[in-house]
């Protein structure tokens, strides 16, 4: 039984370009959570299905902690995506991850809680009249997709690229950096980079049963 492999691909600004896509076509979608960040911009690269999606909107308008999460990977599943790999600015924590350096991540920390104004990453399973019955609790290890991973890592490495192949990242709310304190506790937790929106991704990509990557780039 062979699998059929589409992509969904998260990310920031330079989506958009017309070039990264074979027989591009938008697609304006909703869910039962709302809708999500922008249209779905479906089309192929060497001849693999793939889904672009701005994590923030295409106009860079939604701040990290009114992303819907729920949303934007209730779409990318309904569409079929049986991959996400998501890219992500991010900060270092540590003198050996560079900027320009590209960090695979293993692992994450959510410190979004605690102040009332966290990111909403309530699970799919909530309990809410139209969406999906019963209660998942949810193993998070392995977080992250060790296979995709370690592909994407390969490739890194033929393309001479500054590459982690592991990395813990600390999930902030934002929109706010963090103080240097923080950054100094998040270091001793054993963070490795730093960023506002890779925790909600991560636990709801694993709840959805999407095989899921993060490429942090460090600036």
């Amino acid at each position: 039984m062979s699998l059929t492999v589409k992509i969904g691909i998260i990310g920031g600004s330079g989506l958009d370009d017309p070039d990264i896509l074979k027989n591009r076509k938008e697609k304006k979608v909703t869910t039962p959570f709302g809708d999500p960040s922008d249209v779905l911009i479906l089309g192929e690269i060497q001849n693999v299905q793939c889904i672009l999606l701005a994590r923030h909107g295409r106009t860079h308008s939604i701040m990290p902690g009114k992303v819907n999460y729920r949303a934007n990977i209730w779409a990318l599943k309904n569409e079929g995506c049986t991959h996400i790999i998501a890219s992500t600015a991010t900060g270092s924590l540590q003198e050996h991850i560079r900027p320009g350096d590209i960090v695979l991540l293993d692992n994450f920390i959510d410190s979004n809680y605690g102040d009332g104004l966290q990111v909403d990453i309530r699970p799919f399973f909530d309990g809410e009249p139209g969406h999906p019955v019963g209660v998942c609790h949810l193993p998070l290890e392995p977080a992250y997709c060790d296979l995709t991973r370690q592909v994407i890592f390969e490739v890194g490495k033929e393309l001479g690229i500054p590459i982690h192949n592991k990395g813990t990242i600390v999930a902030i709310e934002g929109p706010r950096f963090s103080s240097k304190a923080e950054s100094n506790i998040y270091r001793m937790w054993g963070g490795d980079v730093i960023n506002m929106t890779s925790g909600a991704e991560v636990i709801l990509a694993k709840e959805a049963g999407i095989c899921y990557a993060s490429n942090c780039f460090d600036h």
